[in-house]
């Protein structure tokens, strides 16, 4: 691997994607008994963080090294892609009633 930061943020990425999509399917098949909402929410918010600190290494570590730039545009589009969806997945857990969703 050359650049390890890059490919640390491209599994941060894929393992954040997962988790949002678990808590989501989760939630709307077994409703609030599963997990509780805040505790999602706290995972979540954890996960914003982790990846805030990763973006934010990328840019750094791509500024000051001026190396391969296509490998880091990369994989910040790639976090990058996650917050159209995780704002796709709250619009639903927002909108769909708790009951009765997929039973």
């Amino acid at each position: 691997m050359k650049n390890n930061i890059n490919f640390t943020g491209k599994i941060v990425a894929l393992v954040s994607f997962v988790i949002g999509t678990c808590l989501l399917s989760f939630y709307l098949y077994f409703g609030n008994s599963f997990i509780d909402i805040f505790t999602a929410a706290a995972i979540v918010f954890i996960e914003v963080i982790v990846n805030i600190v990763i973006l934010t290494a990328i840019i750094g570590q791509t500024l000051l090294n001026k190396t391969d730039k296509t490998d880091a545009l990369k994989t910040c589009g790639l976090m990058l892609l996650n917050i159209p969806i995780a704002i796709l997945y709250f619009y639903m857990m927002i909108t769909f009633p708790i009951h009765k969703v997929l039973l």
